[in-house]
């Protein structure tokens, strides 16, 4: 989360200079809304930094789009290691093949998102002269404005390290987590394995995950032959251990500055 903080700062920086502090918050505050609310948690993130810092909802939104695409890059980097340097059984080739086919969807999906973010951002004042409503102009104008730091090649250098980071970090966290669990998995096997439970978590029940949980055991079970009891076991544990203790700070924090998700419900006034 420090380091998600790290990037969103330079993703944000066009717009507002930020202190890493209610950025970190706003992260942990905003994951565990995911992991509680599902998908729909997303919003909260840039709800909470909108309220806290008087900048525009929809720009944040903007730097959370990226940062995702840059999260989906970053994942399918890893897979593409992980597939390098783990020797499979020959029996799992055929959902090898369809993995990497759908690996190249989300790849060529991100790639083309982002260039068509920097065209956007490019000729937004053109793109704006034909949209005949005033609302709908103003609100594109507003998510260009978060798409600022695409202008500083430097600055997407920046993005994309970090990013490397954080998922460096997820990485060995993941592998560790394994270990205590006393599954001795190598961290490439480890990578392959969480590569599978970060795609299943995209489609999640909120606050019993479900998603996560599936790709987990799905990996665990058709490349390395555990036991579906082992495999559903530990994702249960393992989405516990990622999960919980960010949910548990986030708690702590709302609690102890007097918060709570009903705030949130101001953060639209700067709009």
């Amino acid at each position: 989360y420090l380091f998600r903080a790290f990037r969103w700062q330079v993703l944000l920086k066009p717009l507002k200079t930020i202190r890493i502090g209610p950025l970190f918050s706003a992260n942990v505050v905003g994951f565990s809304a995911i992991f509680i609310l599902g998908r729909a948690g997303e919003l909260i993130r840039p709800l909470w930094v909108t309220r806290r810092e008087q900048i525009s909802l929809t720009s944040s939104v903007a730097t959370i789009l990226v940062a995702r695409f840059l999260d989906s890059l970053m994942l399918i980097v890893l897979f593409g290691l992980a597939l390098l340097l783990v020797q499979l059984p020959p029996a799992t080739n055929g959902v090898l093949t369809t993995m990497k086919n759908a690996a190249w969807v989300m790849v060529l999906g991100s790639v083309a998102a982002i260039v068509f973010l920097f065209f956007f951002r490019s000729n937004i004042d053109r793109i704006v002269g034909h949209v005949p409503f005033v609302r709908a102009a103003s609100l594109l104008r507003k998510f260009s404005e978060g798409l600022s730091f695409l202008q500083r090649g430097s600055s997407l250098t920046l993005a994309i390290a970090y990013s490397a980071a954080v998922w460096i970090t997820i990485v060995l966290q993941f592998w560790f987590m394994l270990l205590g669990m006393n599954i001795h998995f190598s961290i490439e096997a480890a990578t392959l394995v969480l590569v599978g439970a970060a795609v299943g978590s995209v489609a999640q029940i909120p606050g019993i995950g479900g998603g996560f949980q599936a790709g987990y055991a799905f990996c665990m079970t058709t490349f390395f032959a555990i036991p579906p009891e082992q495999a559903i076991a530990t994702s249960l544990a393992a989405w516990f251990l990622s999960n919980v203790p960010t949910t548990a700070v986030a708690v702590l924090y709302m609690l102890s500055h007097g918060l709570s998700l009903k705030d949130l419900r101001t953060a639209t006034a700067t709009e």
